[in-house]
């Protein structure tokens, strides 16, 4: 970072006053995901919808893992129809609550949004205050200054970590800044963010795709105010086929349906992808949605995921988890099988 941007980092930072405690502001989130970026990740914890008024005791159980890297798939708050003034304010309540603190004292963060803290349930692109929401959602991620995301319209993100033939590409999706429920020319990514995802995919040197998207993207459930990609089917084809372009292996993670469960699809190129779907941090509902892709069963109590990679000469092995956001349990766990 240059003396420009150092200086830009503090005004900033300072003017964001009770959102950036002094401890935090003495650390350097973003210096340890800088010094992650040439290791290898071999263990990942992600997870989404988290009431900033209710305990926070799932960060220890988190933490009792010991991952490198921490994934927020959206719903990080819930801030409904909440001003900017006031989403601000639940933002720092979470980051100065004490079990998350010393989180991410030790554990770098990547994330993006959902509908509760971009601004309410369900919300598209419509939504006018929308740059605004995304500078508290960076300020929040501690996302650097200097980072392309914050020079271009949505919160889309990607992030490539360890060596050649260990490489892990991690793309985070915005699936609410560019939505568009006109029902002639229906749109979730926007161009511009499709184009930045192909472009990621097409021309990465990655051993290993994470993609993060908020919603659901395999089930066939996606009705009235219960997203997914299912209600976008020609958005879901576009990614499908993009997939299939790589010989990589890739493994989706989402959120929002406030339940865990692990998928295995298989592309119409025989191609098969893993998605991991965990939700929520701090409640959870045991609705189960009918998925011929789903393995196993389905998770209806507080979770969070886990993805442990082995690298080897042949490539990554990857077991997939989601364990208890309330104790030392692990509810499901699947060895990912990437061969076609």
């Amino acid at each position: 970072m240059d003396r420009r941007l150092f200086v830009r980092h503090c005004l900033m930072a300072s003017a964001m006053g009770p959102l950036l405690p002094k401890t935090l502001l003495a650390s350097s989130p973003t210096d340890r995901l800088t010094a992650l970026r040439d290791e290898p990740l071999r263990r990942v914890a992600f997870g989404s919808c988290n009431d900033q008024t209710k305990r926070q005791d799932h960060w220890t159980w988190i933490a009792r893992e010991d991952p490198q890297l921490w994934i927020w798939l959206g719903d990080n708050i819930y801030a409904d129809r909440a001003t900017l003034g006031q989403r601000r304010e639940w933002y720092r309540l979470l980051k100065t609550n004490a079990a998350y603190q010393k989180f991410i004292d030790q554990v770098p963060v990547l994330g993006m949004w959902d509908d509760h803290d971009y601004y309410n349930e369900n919300a598209d692109g419509s939504y006018a205050e929308k740059d605004g929401s995304k500078a508290l959602l960076l300020e929040f991620m501690d996302v650097a200054y200097d980072n392309p995301v914050r020079e271009r319209p949505g919160v889309f993100q990607s992030y490539a970590f360890g060596p050649s033939g260990r490489r892990t590409q991690v793309i985070l999706l915005d699936l609410r800044y560019f939505q568009d429920k006109n029902r002639t020319r229906r749109s979730l990514l926007g161009e511009l963010q499709w184009q930045f995802l192909e472009e990621e995919i097409l021309q990465s040197t990655a051993d290993l795709f994470l993609i993060g998207s908020s919603l659901n993207v395999s089930s066939p459930v996606a009705v009235s105010s219960l997203e997914g990609w299912r209600a976008f089917p020609e958005e879901q084809k576009r990614l499908y086929n993009l997939l299939a372009a790589t010989d990589k292996p890739c493994i989706l993670l989402s959120g929002d349906r406030h339940m865990g469960e692990i998928y295995r699809i298989v592309l119409p190129s025989g191609k098969p992808v893993y998605e991991v779907m965990s939700s929520g941090l701090t409640h959870a509902v045991g609705v189960k949605l009918p998925s011929p892709e789903r393995l196993g069963e389905m998770v209806g109590r507080k979770n969070f995921g886990f993805l442990q990679i082995d690298w080897t000469d042949v490539g990554p092995e990857v077991q997939i988890r989601l364990q208890s956001a309330e104790r030392a349990e692990v509810y499901h766990a699947r060895g990912a099988n990437f061969s076609r």
